[in-house]
């Protein structure tokens, strides 16, 4: 594994994120801080995201970063606007995105979906479910309800689920004394058949083919930090509190719990590290999601899927 010496000057890389520093992005913080960009000759930087910042292909194509955390649908937009964009791994092979239950109606099978009031923020989200019905061949009915980012008006009874992040919401229940699998589930996505890798990382074709060994210097660094995070997810949760995202007013204990869930889902089953997924969810999940949200001939894994830079770095760990 090759390692920078004192003399040589490190390469520059921008990470665009999705969100305010957070634990979302805990590996990162840990291989900034643990020098591990460095020893690869890299200077690792980010520009955060939020309610007011730019998207991050925007930023992308505007040539403020090499590395985005997008989004699939986006991509596939951007990609139809002539952004020649590729995906080099997710940053959550395993999405949080998840669905919340009380065990007195719990949600932990397609079928349990059938007549639920769904509580929902996005009305998109009915193509989900959609999905999840017919992948499962099940034809029923459900109602998708409008609420917010709080998960209480599952508890209060307004809907009987929730669509959540399983990184996020079921800590405002364990928060309240509820205990996951006696008073509430959380059922992955990918355990009712939306199967789809969340985070992709994005980076233009053209960047990737001229620094090929610079991005998997880069996977490398960014897999070191997750794999120690593994190790004590704490860690991260002080840097963004008391560093990294300390305007931002996170509290510790929210974030540690974060960590620990997060961690879960970076590696998938099966997987040789972190950041892989199998690439033929993006003919299938993919595919049908995109082709749902209006997108008639989303393309294939094949154009836009290159797992090589990922494979290399992860051999080498």
């Amino acid at each position: 594994m090759p390692r920078l010496t004192s003399a040589q000057a490190l390469t520059p890389m921008t990470y665009a994120m999705g969100w305010i520093p957070n634990v979302e992005y805990a590996g990162f913080w840990v291989a900034l801080e643990n020098g591990y960009f460095a020893e690869e000759g890299i200077e690792g930087l980010f520009t955060p995201g939020g309610p007011n910042a730019p998207g991050v292909l925007v930023r992308l194509a505007a040539g403020q970063a090499e590395i985005a955390g997008g989004d699939w649908m986006p991509l596939l937009e951007a990609r139809a606007r002539g952004n020649d964009f590729i995906v080099l791994g997710g940053a959550f092979p395993k999405s949080p995105a998840a669905i919340m239950s009380m065990a007195a109606n719990p949600v932990l099978k397609p079928e349990d979906l059938i007549g639920k009031r769904i509580l929902s923020q996005m009305p998109a989200d009915a193509n989900t479910i959609n999905f999840i019905l017919e992948n499962a061949g099940l034809d029923g009915d459900y109602e998708l309800v409008q609420t917010g980012f709080s998960p209480e008006p599952l508890l209060a009874g307004d809907g009987d689920a929730y669509l959540a992040f399983a990184t996020n919401q079921p800590i405002t229940f364990e928060n309240m004394g509820l205990v996951e699998g006696k008073d509430f589930h959380v059922t992955l996505m990918a355990d009712l058949g939306y199967d789809i890798p969340a985070g992709p990382f994005v980076a233009s074709r053209k960047f990737v083919e001229e620094n090929r060994d610079l991005v998997v210097r880069y996977l490398r660094a960014l897999a070191r930090g997750w794999i120690e995070n593994g190790k004590d997810p704490a860690i991260a949760a002080s840097l963004v509190t008391s560093k990294y995202g300390a305007d931002f007013g996170l509290e510790q204990s929210q974030q540690v719990r974060q960590s620990e869930l997060g961690q879960q889902l970076v590696t998938a089953d099966d997987a040789p590290g972190p950041f892989w997924f199998d690439p033929n969810l993006v003919d299938t999940t993919v595919a049908a999601i995109a082709k749902a949200s209006g997108i008639e001939t989303p393309p294939l894994a094949s154009e836009i899927v290159d797992l090589g830079p990922l494979e290399e770095a992860l051999a080498s760990l």
